[in-house]
């Protein structure tokens, strides 16, 4: 700031490890000082809500939550000593520092027992005042990371649930790979439960304690997709007008999770091959490589070695990533263990929704495990969460469970693999709408009936499908 307590103008690098746009509260009665801090923390990428008087602060704090509180000490309708109780008692996670043009020892003694994180007096230089809310973010940040991990793992859903052959081959290749640092590559249907396998590889591995991040490739434009992983420098490009962390960055010391990377644009490949093999990667607009430590989890539900054959997907890249696969099973190809995942999924679903201790008939067992599920775990919470909300018993029963056969019956109509060619003489038997009505049943059923992939994977606008899926007589998800 200078002499008249105005703060100079600059521009400072971001906290790292804030990929959300953080928020602070200044609270000075001085225009000049609130415009100035406004804009030196705004040109930093920080959002600034102000308030001039103790009564705005208080309903501010209560209203915005902020991530942290910068707070003059004698203010038109009070001091900090009058809103710093209140402050804590919220939250008290979110630091606060005091600001004064009239130092008093007694006064700095005072609020820092009531809470505040530094009594600073003006003016403060504002390198010296960024390097505190910087290290005070991080902490902050720090500190909900790891609240929020002990919250994960308390309910944290169980990749292994049941105990069918391929299950318990599934966790024990998952458990030899738990301490590699190498990236691992998980296959299975839409709905599998690729990403609950992710974050448990996650959690349990050395990592656990580091950020998980989290992005589906699936549908994201080029310069999207590499402004979202590796970030951006401002001017990069039309609509960049202020610096963005990349994920990359956000998961230092911690595991990315790439959901559908059989989606990644051929643009991206390459660089993300430099981060496996390099540790570096280059923000857009960027002219210096930057160092990163992070882990890789891949997972698709398409056949990647296929799309390295038709050249969509990178050989030297899915050589680096399927160094260690894993296959998730289809929900029907281990039936024996859907009773166990669906009484733990009620459990679960009836504390959510406020109606414990609901409880499944056998004959809904029975039914459950009968359905030949073509969407997977994803579908059987969908059908047990419809079943609790609509039903008005403790025991769920046969009729209040809702399948979606029409998928079932795509699933079936789809022919087993075969090394054998199709008799192109039985090929030459259908007419031009059953062959166009068997093979939309097949992208469906690949796609776990969701409308917007098998588009994509027709060829086709979404809009097309539905008319086709209308006038064949074809039922599938949104």
């Amino acid at each position: 700031m200078d002499p008249r307590g105005e703060p100079r103008s600059g521009c400072i690098s971001r906290p790292r490890g804030s990929r959300v746009q953080k928020r602070i509260l200044v609270v000075d009665d001085e225009p000049a000082v609130r415009f100035g801090l406004r804009h030196f923390f705004e040109a930093n990428g920080v959002e600034v809500v102000e308030a001039q008087t103790c009564r705005e602060a208080r309903e501010l704090f209560r209203g915005y939550r902020p991530d942290l509180v910068l707070l003059d000490y004698r203010l038109a309708d009070g001091t900090a000593m009058d809103v710093l109780p209140e402050m804590r008692a919220l939250d008290p996670s979110i630091p606060v520092l005091v600001l004064t043009a009239h130092v008093s020892i007694d006064a700095a003694i005072q609020v820092i027992k009531q809470g505040a994180e530094h009594f600073l007096p003006k003016p403060v230089e504002l390198p010296t005042l960024w390097v505190m809310v910087e290290r005070l973010l991080e902490a902050q940040q720090t500190r909900r990371q790891q609240q929020a991990l002990a919250a994960s793992r308390a309910e944290e859903l169980d990749p292994f649930l049941g105990g069918s052959r391929a299950i318990r081959e599934l966790e024990a290749t998952a458990r030899r790979v738990l301490d590699s640092e190498s990236p691992v590559l998980i296959q299975g249907e839409t709905g599998s439960g690729k990403g609950v396998l992710a974050r448990w590889l996650h959690l349990n591995g050395p990592r656990g304690g580091g950020p998980l991040v989290q992005l589906n490739c699936a549908g994201l434009l080029p310069q999207f997709l590499e402004t979202e992983l590796f970030g951006h420098e401002r001017g990069a490009f039309t609509s960049a007008v202020s610096r963005k962390q990349g994920l990359l960055e956000v998961a230092h010391r911690g595991t990315v999770f790439l959901d559908e990377i059989g989606d990644m644009d051929l643009q991206v490949q390459p660089k993300l091959l430099k981060v496996l093999e390099e540790k570096r990667f280059r923000r857009l607009g960027e002219v210096e490589d930057r160092s990163v430590d992070v882990r890789l989890i891949a997972a698709t539900h398409q056949d990647l070695a296929e799309f390295v054959r038709t050249h969509r997907f990178r050989c030297d890249l899915y050589f680096r990533i399927s160094t260690l696969p894993l296959h998730l099973p289809a929900l029907r190809e281990r039936s024996e263990d859907i009773p166990v995942i669906a009484r733990d999924m009620l459990a679960r679903l009836s504390r959510e929704l406020g109606r414990p201790g609901l409880e499944l008939t056998p004959q809904a067992e029975a039914a459950l495990r009968a359905y030949p599920w073509p969407g997977n775990l994803r579908e059987l919470r969908n059908v047990l969460e419809r079943a609790v909300l609509l039903s008005s018993t403790s025991t769920l029963r046969l009729d209040d469970l809702r399948f979606n056969h029409a998928m079932a019956r795509a699933l079936s109509a789809s022919p087993p693999e075969s090394k054998e060619p199709v008799s192109e003489a039985a090929e030459l038997d259908l007419t031009l709408q059953e062959v166009e009505r068997r093979h939309i049943e097949r992208v469906l059923a690949a796609e776990g009936g969701h409308v917007e992939r098998a588009a994509r994977r027709l060829g086709i606008p979404r809009s097309s499908l539905y008319q086709k899926l209308k006038s064949l007589g074809l039922s599938s998800k949104v």
